[in-house]
């Protein structure tokens, strides 16, 4: 007995397959692992069914990459500003205000607080009076947009503008003139779709703007006048 077990044991140790060892030994161990390197490899998917198994090749030469889009790069777009199609490259994080001044040099349009909060900086967006501080440059594409400087226009708007420019140089709207562009740009909107207001019709409609100097009387008188002109009548 005690041979048979001695040949038993000889024999396993040469074969190397010991019944009893259930551990994967460094020979089989990298075995493994080559095989595994060699299926990455093959960039595909394997699918067992029963004993079979199958490889499907996935392509990935052709998958487009997104990774080297930048969000925020500037990007050219066209905005109409005072009848005209201008060309410019806006950030997403652009504010009218900013493209208006900075980049066009459209510098009647002020910006004294930057926050919304005083209406220095009014533009007109399809008639619409809009603080242009705050309101992104990109959402004023394929609207029209007025500044201050829109007089030498030929349209309604230029001939509103006009004469209220006319107006406040005649009944002294303006003192340090710092909030007088969006002023002027509010009434804009006012005489554009009521060129006959009542006092609290101009009050209603000049809320948004603040004059630092508290020349209010002017102001109302300017829009007066410029009303008046503007109905064929005389101030």
């Amino acid at each position: 007995m005690a041979g048979e077990d001695s040949a038993r044991g000889n024999s396993n140790e040469e074969t190397g397959s010991n019944p009893l060892d259930t551990k994967m030994n460094r020979r089989k161990f990298l075995k493994a692992s080559a095989i595994s390197a060699g299926v990455v490899g093959l960039g595909g998917i394997a699918l067992s069914s029963g004993n079979a198994t199958t490889v499907i090749e996935t392509p990935t030469a052709n998958v487009p990459s997104t990774s080297n889009a930048d969000p925020f790069a500037s990007q050219i777009v066209t905005l109409n500003i005072n009848g005209k199609d201008v060309q410019v490259g806006v950030e997403p994080r652009d504010m009218l205000n900013n493209i208006l001044r900075d980049s066009l040099g459209l510098i009647g349009t002020k910006r004294p607080c930057n926050r919304m909060e005083c209406g220095g900086c009014t533009v007109l967006i399809d008639d619409v009076p809009h603080m242009s501080c705050t309101y992104p440059a990109f959402r004023a594409v394929g609207h029209k947009i007025i500044t201050v400087e829109g007089y030498t226009m030929s349209s309604p708007e230029a001939t509103v503008l006009n004469a209220l420019q006319q107006a406040w140089v005649e009944e002294d709207g303006g003192q340090c003139s710092g909030c007088q562009p969006g002023q002027i740009m509010s009434a804009t909107a006012l005489l554009l779709n009521n060129q006959n207001p009542s006092l609290d019709d101009i009050k209603t409609a000049m809320s948004g703007n603040i004059c630092r100097c508290g020349n209010y009387a002017g102001i109302i008188a300017s829009i007066q006048t410029a009303a008046l002109k503007l109905q064929g009548g005389s101030a």
